[in-house]
């Protein structure tokens, strides 16, 4: 309820010397001159107004200083966040490329490695196959060689045993006439005294030539 004070009043004299001072009072701190003056008269609305803004001035000003710390650290600690994120997308700028240049030049290498090895093996079984084919052909040509050359032994000895065959018959004629020789010439020489009977008389037959002739081709042969 308002008290009525008649025509009291009491003078004020800084509103009308100041009047910007305590216009900017009110636009820059939420109370007016008007509701000051109202409040010291009284005025119930005006007391409870400043009232309720002095309790918050006094839960916000034991608040203020962990307030304005948590706002500190929360302000503080999310721009270093930032700052750190921004120099890890910097770092992951500056060497991403040559990471993944890296990663990929490593790829490239281990596919060309599987592949050289891959190559090396089909060269080893191209080697071993081409290997084991000429072994067999050469193989097969020594043999053939070998055969060819026991042919022309056989060949050789077949044409020895003619050979010899042919010259028995010239061979026992000339041993003839050599023993004849030599029984005249002795007994040109000693006469009846002669022994003629010392000298040898040579007996070449086909089968004594034809043995000769085998155990040269058995020398030849190495058996």
């Amino acid at each position: 309820m308002a008290r009525n004070y008649g025509t009291a009043n009491l003078k004020n004299h800084i509103p009308s010397t100041a009047p910007g001072t305590l216009g900017a009072m009110g636009k820059l701190f939420g109370v007016s001159a008007e509701d000051f003056a109202k409040a010291v008269q009284g005025d119930q609305t005006a007391i409870t107004q400043i009232s309720d803004m002095a309790r918050l001035s006094d839960t916000a000003k034991a608040n203020l200083p962990k307030a304005l710390e948590a706002y500190r650290k929360i302000i503080e600690t999310t721009g270093d966040i930032n700052q750190a994120y921004a120099e890890l997308v910097q770092l992951t700028q500056k060497h991403g490329t040559a990471t993944m240049k890296a990663i990929n030049t490593s790829k490239t290498g281990e596919q060309r490695f599987k592949n050289e090895l891959v190559e090396m093996q089909a060269e080893h079984v191209n080697a071993t196959t081409a290997e084991a084919t000429r072994h067999a052909h050469s193989t097969f040509l020594i043999q053939i060689s070998g055969a060819t050359a026991d042919l022309m032994a056989v060949a050789k000895y077949e044409t020895d045993l003619a050979k010899a065959a042919n010259k028995v018959p010239d061979a026992q004629d000339a041993a003839d006439l050599a023993y004849e020789n030599a029984v005249t010439s002795a007994l040109w020489s000693k006469g009846s005294e002669a022994k003629t009977d010392r000298i040898p008389k040579p007996n070449y037959s086909r089968t004594a030539g034809l043995s000769k002739v085998w155990d040269g081709f058995k020398n030849f042969m190495g058996i």
